[in-house]
C-alpha cells in the first residue's frame, strides 16, 4: 500500500513485474483496447504486452456501453499471444478469476464475486470489469479495476453501482503492486495446457459466480430481446444456464442488467436468438 493516493505507477519497478512481457504506457490514452488493437494490427508490437495509461477519455466496455475511467484507477489492456488449448468462449471467465484471484489475494477479501461474462463485484456493486477481444494473432484482455477513485468520485449515475478497493478496505493502494499482481495471475492463467487444468478454472469461477441461485434478467448484446430466469451457473463451455419455464438455456452472448435474490418466480420469457437450449 502507499500513502499517497495521487502516485502514479512506478514504470521501472513495473517492468520488472511484469516480465516477459513489453510495458507500453501513455498518461492519458482514448482507450486502451484501441490502442493496442492499432499497434497491433499496424505490426509495431508483439505480444506479449501490457499497455497502460493513467487514465482514459473513451474507455470502452461490451457492446456500446463505456468505461469509467479516473486517475488512481487502472484502466490497461494486455496483449496475449492465442492459447491454442483455451478456445475464445472461455477467456473473458478464465481472466476475471485471474483479476478476483489477484484482488483476493491482496486485499483478504473473499466476498469479491465474478459476474458473468465480464465483471467483478461485491454484491450488486462492480469493482472491475474486462472487455476481451481476438485478432488474428493474439488476445486483448482489457481489464478496469476501482482502486483508488470509487462512488464518491464517480458520475452521479454510477454512484449507487460501483465500488473501489480504497472503499473496501479503507487504505490507499500502490497501482504498480495492484497491476503487477494481476499480470502474473493474469500469465499464469492463461497459459493454461490442459483441458483438466481449464474445467478446474472454471470450476473456481462457478463457486464465486455471484448470481448463481438469484433470478436474473439478461439482455442479448445485439438486440432487444430479454431473457427473465434463476441462474444455475456456468458450463464448461463457458455459457451461462439459465431456468426459465421453458426449461434450461445455455447463452453464449448477452448481459444482466438486474439481479434478484429468489423470490419471485420467472416471468414470461422472450429467448435471444443466439441461445441455445439445452
Amino acid at each position: 500500500m502507499h500513502e499517497d493516493p495521487g502516485k502514479m505507477y512506478d514504470l521501472k519497478r513495473l517492468q520488472t513485474r511484469i516480465r516477459p512481457l513489453q510495458l507500453c504506457h501513455a498518461p492519458v490514452i482514448t482507450s486502451t483496447s484501441d490502442w493496442a488493437r492499432q499497434e497491433v494490427e499496424s505490426g509495431r508490437l508483439p505480444a506479449p504486452a501490457l499497455m497502460l495509461a493513467d487514465s482514459q477519455s473513451a474507455g470502452r466496455g461490451r457492446g456500446t456501453n463505456t468505461w469509467w475511467s479516473a486517475s488512481g484507477n487502472i484502466a490497461a489492456t494486455f496483449v496475449m499471444s492465442q492459447n491454442p488449448h483455451l478456445e475464445f468462449g472461455r477467456v473473458p471467465l478464465l481472466a476475471g478469476l485471474a483479476v478476483r484471484r489477484a484482488l483476493v489475494r491482496l486485499t483478504a477479501c473473499q466476498e469479491i464475486g465474478l459476474k458473468w461474462p465480464n465483471d467483478l463485484v461485491l454484491g450488486h456493486r462492480k469493482t472491475a470489469g474486462l472487455l476481451c477481444e481476438r485478432l488474428q494473432r493474439v488476445d486483448l484482455i482489457g481489464v478496469g479495476i476501482n482502486v483508488n477513485a470509487g462512488s464518491q468520485e464517480a458520475p452521479a449515475e454510477l454512484r449507487e453501482r460501483i465500488t473501489s478497493l480504497r472503499e473496501l478496505s479503507g487504505a490507499v493502494w500502490d497501482l504498480t503492486d495492484v497491476a503487477g499482481e494481476v499480470s502474473q495471475d493474469l500469465q499464469r492463467v492463461l497459459s493454461v495446457e490442459s483441458e483438466n487444468a481449464a474445467r478446474e478454472m472454471l470450476d473456481e469461477y462457478t463457486r464465486h459466480h455471484w448470481p448463481t441461485g438469484k433470478n436474473i434478467e439478461l439482455v442479448d448484446t445485439d438486440r432487444t430481446s430479454r431473457l427473465l430466469g434463476r441462474c444455475l451457473g456456468i458450463d464448461l463451455q463457458g455459457r451461462l444456464l439459465v431456468k426459465t419455464k421453458q426449461g434450461i438455456h445455455a447463452l453464449l452472448t448477452g448481459s444482466m442488467v438486474s439481479v434478484h435474490d429468489q423470490g419471485d418466480a420467472p416471468r414470461d420469457v422472450l429467448l435471444p436468438a443466439e441461445s441455445t437450449s439445452m
